[in-house]
């Protein structure tokens, strides 16, 4: 008797649950006689190195559906047809750092960078917990902000390979401000297996696994190793790394061939020359290639279309350089001549330098 009249207190309770919400559907108001959010209005945003960090509060006044229902808020940026959300409320406002607004604007929305960046904002309001009700759109706001961009920061990648020189190999961060950092790199040497590296930060000091950093997605060829020292075997030297100073990882990708291909050569696939790493001077160099003054070119990883790397913009970085980019078109040959290329690709977009012989 007792499972009996546990079971029929059980249905009365779904019962009345079931009841319950749909008498807070039914009571909603309907669709226009709920009340929108009101942004208000923000001043134009400045962000320099000093300014960076502080705050830009968005605040609101509330929505109203008609029922006592908990509210989740999206506040939005818009440029020209691209919109992201900046963030996400409970309550009637919201913080973000400049230097955060500053990387939506760039990044998201494509603003351009170190400049004053015309962008809309509006808050959307929901019912939290469904999807099922409709959202209403605050009015639109209007403001700038300024993009400054931070200049990139440099790390270090000390390892048998080049002496153990602490600052002697310079790898750039791929984005100012990211944290993350990429270098292709041939860590190999003729006295050790397996190949040790380490990591040296922003602050110039030596760090490592036992020092916070981790291997992201591999294992280290000597886990038993307790120097902190990252670690690879002989098959695999050629490495194409990134290093995130923020969460501490470093993950690998490893590449078997680093080789120029184009009508130098006749688009020859078998035949394709080699990069050579120059450990001393941190960049990639090729034998001497005789271009004819016509005809493009690339760099191709692992011998695949699937990782070329092409169309050249001058560098603003090093001085007769052209930056390529994975996927990009042929490169143009230079005039007709003898050349070494050198392939700087501790940085990102990397860089091609031509050395006239």
């Amino acid at each position: 008797m007792k499972t009996l009249k546990y079971l029929a207190a059980a249905a009365a309770s779904l019962l009345l649950a079931s009841c319950t919400l749909e008498l807070q559907k039914t009571t909603l108001a309907a669709e226009g006689d709920r009340v929108a959010p009101v942004l208000n209005p923000v001043t134009n945003v400045i962000s320099d190195a000093n300014t960076s960090k502080e705050q830009v509060t968005f605040t609101w006044a509330p929505a109203d559906f008609g029922v006592s229902t908990q509210i989740v808020y999206f506040v939005w940026a818009k440029l020209g047809e691209k919109e992201s959300i900046i963030g996400t409320s409970y309550d009637n406002k919201l913080s973000i750092a400049k230097g955060d607004l500053v990387g939506v604007v760039c990044n998201d929305l494509g603003g351009a960078k170190n400049d004053n960046v015309s962008i809309e904002s509006y808050v959307t309001a929901g019912v939290y917990g469904t999807s099922e009700v409709k959202t209403i759109k605050s009015n639109v706001i209007a403001y700038s902000v300024f993009t400054y961009l931070p200049p990139k920061k440099n790390i270090w990648l000390p390892g048998k390979y080049q002496g153990w020189s602490q600052f002697g190999t310079m790898v750039w961060e791929a984005e100012a401000g990211s944290n993350q950092y990429k270098i292709l790199v041939d860590v190999s040497n003729t006295e050790e297996t397996p190949y040790y590296f380490k990591v040296v930060d922003e602050g110039g000091n030596w760090v490592g696994m036992n020092d916070g950093y981790k291997p992201d997605g591999w294992e280290v060829a000597d886990p038993a190793n307790k120097d902190g020292n990252f670690s690879v075997t002989a098959e695999e030297p050629i490495l194409w790394l990134t290093i995130n100073t923020k969460k501490k990882t470093v993950a690998k990708q490893v590449i078997s061939k680093v080789a120029l291909i184009g009508g130098f050569n006749g688009w020859n696939e078998a035949e394709e020359p080699s990069f050579t790493y120059n450990a001393t001077d941190n960049v990639w160099e090729s034998p001497v290639i005789s271009f004819t003054g016509d005809g493009g070119w690339l760099v191709r990883l692992n011998a695949s279309w699937d990782y070329k790397f092409g169309s050249a913009v001058p560098s603003s970085d090093i001085e007769g350089g052209f930056e390529i980019v994975q996927g990009g078109g042929d490169i143009p040959s230079p005039a007709a001549g003898d050349y070494i290329v050198k392939l700087h690709t501790n940085r990102t977009p990397f860089v091609i330098v031509y050395e006239k012989q």
